[in-house]
Parts: structure tokens; sequence; C-alpha cells
């Protein structure tokens, strides 16, 4: 299948969007698809091994408790309508919520490529009732949502936060992890980072909603017991500068601020740890953080809220208080006298989080293509499937050629 991945969040952008769509579209490659990503433009470096699409340029806004994009720029609609005319892709597949610019646009256009074309839907979010949803929901309906021909939430916490304004036959398939990146085994950052009785690491993007300012205030409780344990803080984003009053001075010489980290190095920094720490407020639809430290084989302290008790269980972690500093510092110490706990909960966590591998969620959603394809009466159900590979120069079978497409039936 022609496969177009459509997301306003990507690399170089990091977060969980960002990791979906990338870890989704390389399964699908490896499966003999064809596939590209629609994108905006950001600074900075991107993955080589998918291809992608970029128009426009990224803009950021401040939207619930966290830091989205958009796409703005001259001409953004008259290219998405070309590249889809031109293109004819079998899927087009959008990630994230209904808003400006491309998930309107790529609507909107794809509906006068059917009856070729399914539009499949993913979102992602997990936030209270949206205002603007309440307000322009009947309009939003009309114009935009009523052309997916399929949705997927990834979790139960993202199908509610939609459902609520947006009724339909949702599947949960939730995100994954390349268990092969993050797994066990010792890390590179052994020598380089100080050692410690207690090495703790926070994973995730400097915004509100990810809590990063109690676990800083959790510090000076944790140090009065244990005066030698370390907090490594891995992200990266303009908020750095206020979390800094967060930090009281006694416990200064024990946080240290990595920057933001991207790609396989993630899993050396919770290789390093004794403890992942996900103080998240709410606002959150999944845990990605979570899986890869469960990928890792690391116990979790992790906050009680919908979206972590979906993905997470006392097997692999122990909960906490949102917004609780005192509450998140008993968690963590807690855990800490349970070091011969460790590696049994490490266990359990890498365990689960093999059930989560990118290569078996990538199945389930191009199992999901197939059905929706089927549903629509693109292809019959049991009948062979035309899978198009294209082969470009530089590929050694097609020595001199251009480019050559191959059809394959499986």
């Amino acid at each position: 299948m022609r496969v177009l991945e459509v997301s306003e969040h990507y690399f170089p952008h990091v977060g969980g969007v960002s990791e979906h769509v990338y870890c989704l579209s390389r399964e699908l490659i490896k499966k003999g698809h064809e596939v590209e990503v629609l994108t905006s433009r950001i600074p900075g470096k991107v993955p080589e091994d998918v291809p992608s699409v970029r128009i426009g340029r990224g803009v950021v806004l401040p939207i619930n408790k966290s830091f989205s994009r958009i796409t703005a720029g001259v001409g953004i609609w008259g290219r998405i309508k070309k590249l889809i005319r031109y293109n004819h892709y079998d899927v087009i597949h959008v990630h994230g919520s209904l808003a400006p610019m491309l998930s309107m646009a790529v609507l909107h256009y794809s509906r006068n490529d059917k009856p070729r074309t399914i539009v499949v839907g993913t979102f992602h979010a997990g936030h209270d009732p949206s205002s603007l949803y309440r307000i322009f929901k009947q309009p939003l309906h009309r114009q935009f949502f009523r052309y997916y021909d399929g949705l997927i939430a990834v979790s139960p916490v993202a199908k509610d936060t939609m459902s609520c304004f947006f009724p339909g036959d949702y599947r949960i398939i939730p995100n994954g992890v390349d268990t092969d990146v993050f797994s066990p085994g010792r890390s590179a950052l052994a020598d380089e980072l100080p050692p410690s009785s207690l090495k703790l690491l926070f994973m995730g993007r400097f915004e509100p909603k990810k809590g990063l300012k109690h676990l800083l205030g959790a510090m000076s409780i944790i140090k009065r017991l244990i005066p030698d344990v370390k907090l490594v803080v891995v992200g990266g984003g303009p908020m750095r500068p206020y979390y800094n009053r967060f930090i009281a001075p006694e416990v200064k010489d024990s946080i240290i601020f990595a920057g933001e980290i991207t790609g396989a190095l993630r899993a050396e920094y919770y290789r390093w740890c004794d403890l992942s720490i996900t103080p998240s407020i709410g606002a959150e639809s999944f845990g990605i953080t979570l899986l890869e430290a469960m990928g890792c084989a690391k116990p979790v302290v992790a906050t009680y809220i919908p979206a972590f008790r979906y993905v997470m269980s006392e097997k692999e972690g122990i909960f906490v208080k949102p917004r609780d500093h005192a509450d998140l510092a008993r968690g963590i110490l807690e855990l800490a006298r349970r070091r011969k706990d460790w590696k049994r909960v490490g266990k359990a966590g890498r365990r689960k989080a093999l059930g989560y591998s990118w290569k078996r969620i990538a199945g389930m959603v191009e199992d999901y293509y197939q059905e929706v394809r089927i549903r629509r009466g693109i292809v019959k159900k049991d009948s062979q499937v035309p899978i198009v590979r294209s082969f470009v120069r530089g590929d050694p079978r097609f020595k001199g050629q251009k480019e050559h497409r191959v059809v394959y039936h499986t």
C-alpha cells in the first residue's frame, strides 16, 4: 500500500507523537509498504530512513498544559491538494487532534480522491473537555471529521477525550516501544555520570503537565535521607529557566540537566538509572516514558493518573499522588528501600514492554488499514492484496535504472 502519515508533531520535535509516527512508518516500510510523512519544517536533524514531505513552518502554541504545533505559511492548502491528487495514496493516516492546519487540509482534499483512498485518524491527546470543540463541534464534524473512514485512539483516555464530542467506532491501538533499543544492559554512560547509591532519572519535555517542578521539590526530602542521591533530568524546552526556582540550594549539586536527548542514546540514560520517575500532573493519554523505562527493566515511580494506570500496574513500579512532592518523595524512598525487589519489578516491566513492541503494534495498524479497506469495498475479504514496492536509484538489483516499480501479492 502507498501510505501518507500526517502529523504536526514530528522530528526534530521530540515527543511521544513524533516517536509514534516515526516508528510506525519505519515498521510499515519494513513490511513492504511505501510510506511518506507529511509534516512542517522546523530546524534540526531529521531521520533519513523514513521519507518526509515538509511544508510551511511549525509554530509553537501553549495548549493543554503543554506546547503544541500548527503549520503556518503561504500556499499550504494548495501544496497538500497537489500532493494528494498526484500521489493517489491508498491510506492517509492523520495523527493528532482535529485542529489546524495539516489535518483539516488533508481531510478536505482526500474526500475528492475517493473511492480509492481511505483516511484513518489516530488520536493521541488526553485532556479535559475542550471549549473550542464544544463551540465548533457541528461545523468541525460536518466539514472534516465525517470524512474519516477509520478511528484509532491510543488509549481509553484518548478515546474518551474525542468521543464525547465526536462519537464513533474507535479502535484502541496503543503506542509502541522499540524493545530492541530500549532493552536491559550496562549503560555506556556508567563511567561518565557520577556514582551514587540512588540514581534517579526524569525523561520528558519541559512542560507544566510533566510535573518536573514536583520532582525538584521532592529532592530536598529525599536528600535528607539519602545524601548522595543523584537526579539526571533529560529534556528541553523554553521553560528551563522557570524550573531553576524550584531547586533548593542544598540539592543543586545533586541535579544534572543533560539537555534534550534523542534516539538510542535515551536508552543509555534509562540503563544508567536505578529508578525512572514520571511525575505528570495529568492531561496525558498514554505513558511512553513508562514503556521505555520498563523496556530497560527499570522500576518506575509514576503518578496515579488514568493514562498511566492503563499502561502500568504496581507489579512494574509504584504510584504516587499527582501534584504532591511530599508523596512523590515518599514513593521514591519506599521503592529505594526495596532494593532487593528491583530485579523482580524490572523483569515484570520488561515482560509488559515486550507486548508493546513496534513490530506488534504496526501489525495491528496494518490489519486495521485492511479492515477499513474491506469495509469500504476497496478490496474483497480473503482476496489477494497488491503491495507496491518502489526501488530507486542506488539499489543494486536495478542498476542503471532511475526507478523500477514491482507489484507483489499477498
